[in-house]
């Protein structure tokens, strides 16, 4: 492993553990079926997560924090040039959806923005979202923009590209975030965490 690998592996653990420290600790026990039976949590992870951004959805249209305020989200950070975290990650997320009742699920805005604007295109994003939720929005903006909004959700990214490559990939942080209005943070959901498991949980906040 060279220097700038070294370097950058430690950075991810290093930035994991700071969003790991943010999450309450809760407790999940299975049913013989393996389905999740009880979730223990704290009902908030943090107040006025996040903040200001301007950036443009799928569709071409610019949009702003402010349009999201009011509502629940599912946020993913990735690239479509992903190949496998990202895709399985959007799936989770449209899976977990799927599992809630419709009542519950038509509240929840899932959203998807680009760590990779350079590629990432609105016709790109446009052809990508659609392969998931019918209503995941995708959002992208220029460098500066993509690292104000990164900074602001606690996302580490990173080019990279060596000799035996022909084309550049990126490292980046994988967390789903479950928010409320008011950028209340509620959960921050890891790689190892199921679809149902997101599901049980969003199911139970809107049950208290």
């Amino acid at each position: 492993m060279n220097k700038k690998r070294l370097i950058r592996t430690f950075s991810i653990i290093f930035i994991g553990l700071i969003i790991g420290g943010l999450g309450t600790y809760f407790q999940i026990k299975s049913e013989s079926s393996g389905r999740v039976a009880t979730i223990k949590s704290a009902p908030v992870v943090a107040s006025d997560f996040g903040g200001e951004f301007t950036l443009t959805n799928h569709l071409g249209e610019t949009v702003t924090d402010k349009d999201f305020k009011d509502k629940y989200r599912l946020i993913y950070f990735g690239f479509t040039y992903c190949p496998a975290i990202c895709p399985t990650e959007l799936q989770k997320i449209t899976m977990a959806l799927k599992d809630l009742d419709a009542e519950i699920a038509d509240q929840i805005t899932p959203i998807f923005v680009t760590i990779d604007p350079e590629r990432d295109t609105v016709e790109a994003m446009k052809s990508y979202v659609g392969l998931f939720h019918e209503r995941l929005i995708g959002l992208r903006g220029t460098a500066q923009q993509t690292k104000q909004i990164a900074d602001a959700y606690k996302i580490y990214y990173a080019r990279v590209k060596d000799d035996t490559m022909q084309d550049y990939t990126m490292d980046h942080s994988s967390f789903i975030y479950f928010m409320g209005p008011n950028d209340t943070l509620y959960r921050i959901f890891k790689v190892d965490d199921k679809a149902d498991v997101i599901a049980a949980f969003i199911t139970e906040h809107f049950a208290k």
